[in-house]
């Protein structure tokens, strides 16, 4: 496939992903696919072959963003001198961050998790598996956890980030939280690394 070919398909996955968070998964079509990309809806067909096929293969390159790049990152963190905490909260905070800013990206990919009970799909089993990498980073600082109580502890964070990342507005009437911020940020993963620290 030559670049100009591959550069149209590049253009097309990432207004996919722009009409996904702008529109949410369900309002997601061929054509506003194409207006985004300026192109024609004969070439989605072309080199994707079906909306289906685009949309799958569009998550699956935020989901390497979502999981598989964050643990890059905090490799690299420690690699850098940082301790396994404090790289852990410099990863939480980006994540933080980064839910807040494409709330509909997270529910796209817990869509049939959500609507359908289905929890098999490939969202599921990256996260599971990034929890499982994470777990074994994590485990040096975490001495006074068990695995399982470790285990526990990441999927209540994760938990809680899901939470907010696909319903920002849901506790506005009890507290703001504005995820935008990087004070609320850093409060945020304070608060969630004590369920893993000891002080």
């Amino acid at each position: 496939m030559g670049t100009k070919e591959q550069d149209v398909q590049e253009r097309i996955l990432r207004a996919t992903i722009v009409c996904i968070e702008r529109d949410g998964l369900d309002a997601t079509g061929i054509r506003e696919i194409a207006r985004e990309a300026q192109v024609n809806s004969a070439a989605i067909s072309y080199y994707f072959r079906s909306k289906d096929k685009l949309i799958a293969q569009a998550l699956e390159q935020t989901l390497e963003q979502a999981f598989g790049n964050v643990l890059v990152d905090f490799d690299r963190l420690r690699a850098e001198g940082l301790g396994i905490r404090e790289a852990f909260e410099v990863l939480l905070e980006d994540v933080v961050g980064n839910t807040a800013r494409y709330p509909r990206i997270a529910h796209a990919h817990l869509h049939d998790a959500l609507v359908h009970q289905r929890y098999d799909g490939a969202a599921i089993q990256r996260l599971n598996a990034f929890l499982g990498d994470l777990a074994l980073r994590l485990a040096p600082v975490t001495p006074h956890l068990s695995e399982d109580k470790l285990r526990l502890a990441l999927t209540q964070i994760w938990s809680s980030l899901f939470l907010l990342s696909m319903m920002p507005r849901l506790f506005d009437q009890f507290i703001l939280i504005d995820f935008d911020t990087l004070e609320t940020r850093r409060t945020w993963v304070k608060q969630s690394c004590r369920l893993l620290f000891v002080s």
